[in-house]
């Protein structure tokens, strides 16, 4: 056996080749001492000397090898107890890491089953540990083919984004890699998987999206359009100026009106176009700065009634109202003539659920009519639906406008809200 193989051996595989080699050394070495050395004390230095160093050996040598391999025993011994606790500590740590992770951690055995399953994931799916054990992937993920072709193939997987199902049904956007851990042989290979959910981060990219294609649909239909045409009226009147003096004043005085107008919405467009982002935990104070600004461009007055301090959003949530108050507000500044608007968030009382309130002194409109027009209320009632909650629009011409959601803010999980 060679230096290095001798050196990555275990210690249980040492021990067993020291079990086979040793004793018929031992053996061995008796033979050439009795056949040899014996023979030649006996002849050369007499019976006494001979039978001194024969009791000299037997009773040295077989304790000193002895001795000498316990001492290396146990320094291996030694050794390896020293690396089983750090691995130990180290897999604490890891394991409290694990537990405490807001990310989903989960760990699947070699037919795809899951085997380990952290709090983080509890949290994000709604599942519970002794519910998911035992259970495929795909309860989970909706396509996991992909995902098991891409591991197969590289071994590891970063940064897939696939689309999970939580146990209320609702749908999740999940950031995940996936890992390969080293076994004995093939067939018992499992993986390690960490989930993050970036559903939020992707509607707040969806909102900024829609607000590009809304913003780009304005600008050609509105204010195009009606630059456009005061062109074309100023240029009529520049003809007539002379031979209708007061008509070309009142028509001055409407291409003014127009001017104006176009100003606003121009200004009420620049301000969409800034950035929609907020950061965690300060949702509550973007929204209620973004409905004053908002309101100050658009010239109304306007009461916020939100609790910055005392309520609490879920993140999943976040986009949903966003969307709510911004759609409601644009819809106002175009179609309702209104001067004053009324925000309102709060728990609704006696539930878990969320009440969002907003209402418009403008001059209002049938819903029936334009439930499926430009106004984005039959989206609106869709995006509502989607996280489990209702929305009821009350408007009559000359009356205003009022939009009333109710959004759930726990889900179930396992029959607890979470």
């Amino acid at each position: 056996m060679s230096l290095l193989s001798w050196q990555q051996t275990s210690l249980v595989e040492r021990v067993r080749w020291l079990r086979y080699v040793l004793p018929p050394a031992l053996v061995l070495m008796v033979i050439i001492y009795q056949l040899g050395v014996a023979q030649s004390l006996e002849r050369n230095y007499g019976h006494t000397v001979h039978y001194g160093v024969e009791i000299g050996f037997y009773s040295l040598v077989g304790p000193v090898v002895t001795l000498l391999t316990l001492i290396w025993v146990e320094r291996r011994l030694r050794q390896q107890e020293q690396l089983e606790r750090q691995v130990q500590a180290h897999a604490q740590q890891l394991a409290s890491l694990t537990a405490v992770s807001a990310d989903a951690i989960l760990s699947l055995d070699a037919q795809g089953q899951i085997t380990s399953w952290n709090e983080g994931a509890e949290q994000m799916f709604g599942y519970q540990e002794d519910f998911v054990i035992g259970r495929p992937l795909s309860t989970l993920l909706l396509d996991t083919d992909d995902l098991a072709a891409r591991l197969d193939r590289d071994g590891v997987v970063e940064g897939f984004e696939a689309t999970a199902a939580g146990m209320d049904g609702r749908k999740l956007t999940v950031e995940l890699s996936q890992t390969r851990l080293i076994e004995a042989d093939e067939e018992s290979a499992s993986s390690l998987i960490i989930m993050r959910d970036v559903t939020t981060r992707r509607e707040r990219e969806n909102i900024r999206e829609e607000e590009r294609a809304r913003i780009a649909r304005d600008l050609h239909d509105g204010v195009a359009q009606t630059l456009y045409f005061m062109a074309l009226k100023t240029d009529l009147i520049g003809q007539q100026v002379v031979q209708k003096p007061e008509w070309a004043t009142a028509e001055l005085k409407e291409v003014g009106q127009t001017a104006r107008r176009v100003i606003r919405e121009v200004r009420r467009t620049i301000f969409a176009l800034r950035p929609l982002d907020w950061s965690e935990g300060n949702f509550l104070n973007a929204l209620t700065r973004f409905v004053e600004e908002f309101s100050e461009q658009a010239g109304w007055q306007s009461e916020v009634d939100i609790d910055v301090s005392g309520l609490t959003v879920p993140s999943r949530l976040e986009p949903t109202v966003f969307r709510l108050v911004q759609e409601s507000l644009n819809n106002a500044a175009k179609h309702a003539d209104a001067s004053r608007v009324w925000v309102s968030l709060q728990r609704v009382e006696g539930s878990e659920a969320l009440g969002l309130l907003l209402r418009d002194d403008g001059c209002g409109f049938d819903p029936d009519e334009v439930m499926n027009s430009g106004l984005g209320l039959y989206q609106m009632k869709e995006r509502v639906a989607a996280v489990g909650g209702t929305l009821r629009v009350d408007s009559r011409p000359g009356k205003g406008t009022t939009v009333i959601a109710k959004l759930p803010a726990s889900i179930r999980a396992n029959g607890v809200d979470v």
